[in-house]
């Protein structure tokens, strides 16, 4: 079985130049790129699984980063992503950005270095800035979950701030006045717009916004507890609203541990919906989102890139409807 060094001696090259042809990871003249290739044919050489499909341009994997792959939002994203991906023999790479930007562009760059043929992400505060190289480079690109506005990019989202009024309203019109806001990592589109729903309810029925009971947070169910504890100690509240389910369980354990009945002392509506919420005592009512429809559609707006299916300037959004299941946990307030 020929060799790397092989090859080298068959062109007349350094096994460095014979890397780079194969690899394409520089420059190198195109009669110098002839006379690998030449040898490589003549020899009979057969690089590793990868360097065959980069020396054909490709490495039949896409790269998605996520906030959080542990969430079971984004595991159903992951599903619904991995329909195009076996559809057309690619590989996925899953990487955790931790909601942290500068991780967020160390994996960008790792990733472009690894010839990587397309992206979906769901960006951090600082993905305009951090995603600059994809788009000017026009690597395949899909934004999930999080807008980024007046970017010209495929995106595919929710209806966050539809969302955030559903939720709210209902409570209002339960009869809640005093209505706390478990809110994520300000800056965040899902999170701006879910809290601009909450206005618009409030807005709509004519009653003021206390700005003492939104309660800012990192998306995490020890987020969700502590805030709730802050919640709480205002006598007067009769519900929560939180925009992120994870931020639910907090609010729930926290209940718990200090005796708070839901609905009967403190109504809650969460963010997202699964098989377990519905499984809860009280069982969560609920914003469901659809998080599989949102991995399918961006998976078919990548590939429809990756495979030059649509031109430059076609730039596709998909804005996917919200829906408020009500359950268990929300109920109208005591008489005092």
């Amino acid at each position: 079985m020929s060799t790397l060094k092989d090859v080298a001696k068959k062109a007349g090259v350094s096994i460095t130049t014979v890397s780079h042809v194969i690899n394409k990871t520089r420059f190198v003249s195109e009669e110098l790129s002839k006379q690998v290739e030449n040898a490589i044919e003549e020899l009979g050489y057969q690089p590793g699984p990868l360097r065959q499909r980069l020396w054909k341009g490709k490495s039949y994997t896409i790269a998605m980063l996520l906030p959080d792959p542990g969430n079971p939002f984004f595991q159903m994203v992951v599903r619904g992503i991995e329909e195009h991906a076996q559809r057309h023999s690619y590989s996925l790479m899953c990487c955790n950005t931790d909601e942290d930007p500068a991780r967020e562009e160390f994996l960008v760059s790792l990733m472009q270095q690894r010839a990587i043929d397309g992206f979906i992400i769901a960006p951090t505060v600082r993905g305009k800035e951090n995603l600059r190289s994809l788009i000017k480079e026009k690597v395949p690109l899909t934004v999930i979950d999080r807008q980024m506005e007046s970017s010209p990019i495929d995106q595919v989202f929710s209806g966050n701030e539809e969302g955030g009024y559903q939720a709210t309203d209902y409570l209002l019109r339960l009869g809640h006045k005093r209505i706390g806001l478990l809110v994520g990592i300000r800056g965040l589109t899902t999170i701006e717009h879910r809290l601009n729903g909450y206005r618009r309810a409030f807005q709509d029925h004519g009653i003021k916004v206390d700005e003492k009971l939104i309660v800012e947070g990192r998306s995490k169910s020890e987020d969700g507890y502590a805030a709730t504890k802050q919640l709480i100690g205002n006598k007067s509240i009769t519900a929560i609203f939180s925009t992120n389910n994870l931020m639910a369980l907090g609010a729930l354990q926290c209940f718990k541990e200090g005796g708070i009945r839901c609905p009967k002392d403190i109504s809650l509506v969460g963010f997202d919906d699964s098989e377990w919420i519905a499984a809860f005592t009280p069982s969560l009512t609920v914003v469901a989102q659809q998080p599989y429809e949102m991995g399918y559609h961006a998976g078919e707006l990548l590939f429809e890139r990756i495979n030059g299916k649509r031109a430059g300037t076609d730039i596709r959004s998909v804005q996917l409807k919200t829906t408020l299941i009500i359950r268990e946990s929300t109920a109208s307030p005591r008489k005092a």
